[in-house]
């Protein structure tokens, strides 16, 4: 919808008749606040405005946003900043469910270290914003103690994506992001924060999350993951230990999220992987 399409009679800022803002799932870490919600049809939101920074992630519904600079359709797959303060209003035509992600004042100091940050409301232009969004969610759904770091090192990149990485390389991996790697393996049953593997690196941290991901096809959290995973795989077969010993052994919090990254990551529950093993008689 176009701003000139804009409804009147717009709802008083703050006001959510009935069930026409619906909070469906939440996360929140030492560093954000990760809300899934489900806007009503037909709702309008008057002018308001937002103590903090918001990244929203528009999961499925298109709506419009009007703002200072005029109005925008907000379309799926999108990712779009609000800066704190900006007065905005919303109307939604169809059912929308967005991640809303509140972005603190020390994560937004810590991304300025490396340049500058977006200024004014609206989508996200980087080619890679909408990948970012995707992550973003697959981690939200995680819910894991890797979930905090990596949801942290996905909202530095969205926003720093508009700075000039001139000085950065594409050619051989850097040997402070093969040490970072290492302490990765090496201590993947730990919870190691991003603060800690770029203290190990000697780089910032957007820095140390962006090059991993470029260097390694993938993010910090998930190559922790995979690490678990096989580490899981290795311990499987033994008879002798329980699939919540396996969980635990391997780095997982408890034996549903061990069944949870186990079965995205190979295809299969981890019982039925036991089962599947030469000579090995699962234990429950």
């Amino acid at each position: 919808m176009r701003a000139a399409e804009r409804p009147a009679g717009i709802a008083r800022p703050g006001e959510y008749p009935g069930e026409s803002r619906r909070v469906l799932d939440q996360l929140e870490t030492a560093a954000v606040k990760i809300e899934e919600v489900e806007y009503a049809a037909g709702l309008c939101l008057a002018r308001h405005a937002h103590e903090r920074a918001e990244f929203i992630y528009i999961l499925n519904g298109p709506h419009w946003s009007g703002h200072s600079r005029g109005g925008d359709d907000c379309l799926p797959g999108t990712v779009r900043f609000l800066p704190a303060g900006e007065p905005h209003e919303n109307y939604f035509p169809v059912v929308c469910r967005c991640l809303g992600v509140e972005l603190p004042a020390p994560l937004v100091e810590l991304a300025k270290e490396e340049g500058a940050i977006p200024g004014a409301s609206g989508e996200l232009a980087s080619p890679g914003a909408a990948a970012q969004g995707a992550r973003l969610e697959l981690e939200f759904r995680q819910k894991d103690d890797l979930t905090g770091p990596a949801v942290e090192g996905l909202l530095l990149e969205l926003l720093t994506s508009g700075v000039r990485r001139s000085g950065e390389r594409s050619g051989a991996t850097p040997r402070w992001l093969l040490r970072v790697r290492e302490r990765l393996y090496e201590q993947r049953t730990r919870h190691l924060t991003l603060a800690e593997l770029a203290q190990c690196a000697g780089r910032h941290p957007v820095q140390v999350s962006r090059q991993f991901r470029r260097h390694f096809g993938c993010t910090i959290s998930e190559y922790v993951r995979q690490l678990r995973v096989a580490r899981a795989q290795m311990l499987l077969p033994e008879q002798g230990l329980s699939l919540a010993e396996v969980a635990l052994a391997s780095g997982f919090a408890d034996q549903s999220h061990f069944t949870n990254a186990f079965r995205r990551l190979t295809g299969i529950p981890p019982h039925r992987y036991r089962m599947r093993q030469p000579g090995n008689v699962p234990r429950a």
